[in-house]
């Protein structure tokens, strides 16, 4: 019974967000308005970012997916986040390169790193596609472990780009139609999206493993 009070209070703690949260992006002219007036920082703000979360992994970058869509629409906030992501990406993928294991092992541990690197060796190209692809696996560590890799950078910078686009859309269009759902939808969708990411937080490794699976028969 106890396991589940942290669940219900991440629930009811997005219920009563949600509506304030609701209420703050609703005045959207306002606050893109403030973002045109720094110029070409705004979109280079929304790019960097993108970027950052990659490298700096315990960061969700669908939060600033959702961002660049409600500030600059689907079209021009997929593409901010794709550059910025690509950016990261390209990166990741170069330190994993340059720098070697000690840097990728302090950022993932050792015993997670292992598990990915026999990943790499025994997949190919396709299976970090698909990893790329869907949802609730580490495909900015995967791009560690790529640099780490014998496999070609610019192959796999060209396959992160195509497997993460669908995804990055989906967050924009979100972020871009943020305002239309009543107050008392924000209320689930954030109290549910607390819970979900605390229950991912806490089988995070099964959650993986079971994907993971799944993408081998495949691959």
């Amino acid at each position: 019974m106890l396991r589940g009070v942290p669940l219900l209070l991440l629930f009811g703690a997005g219920a009563v967000a949600g509506p304030v949260l609701h209420r703050w992006l609703a005045d959207r002219d306002a606050i893109q308005a403030w973002v045109a007036a720094l110029g070409p920082w705004g979109p280079l703000g929304g790019v960097l970012l993108n970027a950052a979360q990659v490298l700096l992994a315990p960061i969700p970058g669908q939060i600033f997916g959702l961002v660049n869509g409600y500030l600059y629409g689907v079209v021009r906030g997929t593409l901010y986040s794709w550059l910025g992501v690509q950016l990261g990406s390209a990166l990741a993928m170069g330190l994993g390169r340059w720098l070697g294991r000690p840097l990728v092992a302090r950022l993932a541990g050792p015993a997670r790193l292992e598990r990915w690197d026999r990943l790499a060796r025994r997949r190919g190209p396709t299976f970090f596609l698909l990893v790329f692809l869907l949802p609730f696996l580490p495909d900015d560590l995967a791009c560690f472990v790529i640099g780490l890799s014998p496999l070609s950078i610019p192959y796999m910078l060209l396959l992160a780009g195509v497997g993460r686009l669908p995804g990055l859309v989906v967050s924009s269009w979100v972020g871009a139609n943020a305002t239309r759902p009543p107050a008392e939808i924000w209320a689930v969708l954030v109290g549910g999206g607390l819970a979900l990411a605390y229950l991912f937080g806490r089988y995070r490794e099964r959650i993986e493993e079971a994907i993971i699976r799944v993408v081998g028969r495949k691959t």
